[in-house]
C-alpha cells in the first residue's frame, strides 16, 4: 500500500506525509535529520512538526536547548476525522508497524511559560477518566493561572470530569474542599509543613503531568504502565490521607465543611 497517497487522501499534504512517514521511523530526531531524511526543506519540516503536534501525531522533547521530536500513535489520524476512512483503516497496521517498534517507549512534552502551563492543563480537561491531583492550591490557582483557573474549573464541571485530589491543608484548600460536591471534587487535606508539595501533578487517562508553577515549566509524559503506576501510588496516598486529615483539621475548619 501507498502510504504517502492515503495519508494525503485523509488530509496530509505531500509534505507534511513525507515528514510523518520519516518521524515514524524514527526512535527521536533532530528536524535537521527529519528534513533531510525527507526531502523537505528545514524550514518547511519547522512548520510541519509545529502543524503535527497539534493534531496530536509528534510530540518533542527538550534536551539542553535542543528539541528532538517523536512520532505518535498513528491511530491519532481517527481522531478528528468527520467518519471513518476505509483507505486509512486498511493503511493503519502498517503505519502501526513502524510505530510500534518504539510505542512502549514515554512520550514526553515539555511546555514552558503561562501558555504552555495552560496548555497543559486544557489537555487534562480531555480525559476520559477521572482527575488524580496533588497540589499545593496557593501555589497552583493563585500565581501564574490566577486569571484561569476559574473558567478550567467551570469547563471541568461542564464535562462532568470527577477530580480527587490530596491537596496540603491551608484556607485556600480548605474553600476548595467546601465546594467539593458543586465543583465535583473530592478533597483530603495533609499538612504542608510535613509534605511540601512543590510541583502539581494530574494523572488522568495514560497521561502524568507534572507542572512547577514557580519555575512557570511542565511536562506531560504519556506511558500507560507510567499512569497506571502513578494512579496506585496516588491511590495509596489518598487513603493515608484521609487519616491525616483527621488530626489538622480545626473545630473551627469541620464547622466550616458543614
Amino acid at each position: 500500500m501507498d502510504l504517502q497517497k492515503t495519508l494525503e487522501r485523509i488530509g496530509l499534504s505531500d509534505k507534511e506525509a513525507s515528514v510523518y512517514l520519516t518521524l515514524l521511523g524514527f526512535q527521536e530526531a533532530l528536524p535537521s535529520v527529519i528534513s533531510r531524511k525527507s526531502g523537505v526543506k528545514r524550514p518547511t519540516t519547522y512548520v510541519i512538526l509545529e502543524y503535527l503536534e497539534k493534531r496530536g501525531l509528534a510530540s518533542h522533547v527538550k534536551k539542553g536547548t535542543t528539541l528532538y521530536y517523536r512520532a505518535l500513535n498513528p491511530y491519532a489520524l481517527l481522531e478528528d476525522q468527520h467518519r471513518r476512512y476505509s483507505d486509512l483503516e486498511r493503511a493503519l497496521p502498517e503505519l502501526v508497524g513502524l510505530h510500534e517498534k518504539y510505542a512502549a517507549i514515554p512520550q514526553m512534552t515539555v511546555y514552558e511559560g503561562k501558555e504552555g502551563i495552560v496548555e497543559i492543563m486544557e489537555d487534562t480537561l480531555k480525559t476520559s477518566t477521572e482527575l488524580l491531583c496533588w497540589a499545593d492550591v496557593i501555589s497552583s490557582a493563585t500565581t501564574l493561572l490566577k486569571d484561569y483557573y476559574r473558567s478550567y474549573v467551570d469547563t471541568k464541571v461542564k464535562r462532568k470530569i470527577w477530580l480527587r485530589g490530596i491537596f496540603c491543608y491551608d484556607k485556600l484548600a480548605l474553600e476548595y474542599k467546601k465546594r467539593g460536591e458543586e465543583e465535583l471534587r473530592e478533597v483530603y487535606l495533609i499538612p504542608k509543613d510535613k509534605f511540601p508539595f512543590k510541583n502539581e501533578i494530574n494523572i488522568y487517562d495514560d497521561k502524568v503531568a507534572i507542572v512547577s508553577h514557580q519555575d512557570k515549566v511542565g511536562v506531560i509524559i504519556q506511558n500507560k504502565n507510567i499512569a497506571d503506576t502513578q494512579r496506585s501510588i496516588f491511590n495509596f496516598g489518598f487513603e493515608y490521607a484521609k487519616i491525616l486529615e483527621k488530626g489538622i483539621l480545626t473545630k473551627e475548619d469541620i464547622k466550616y465543611l458543614g
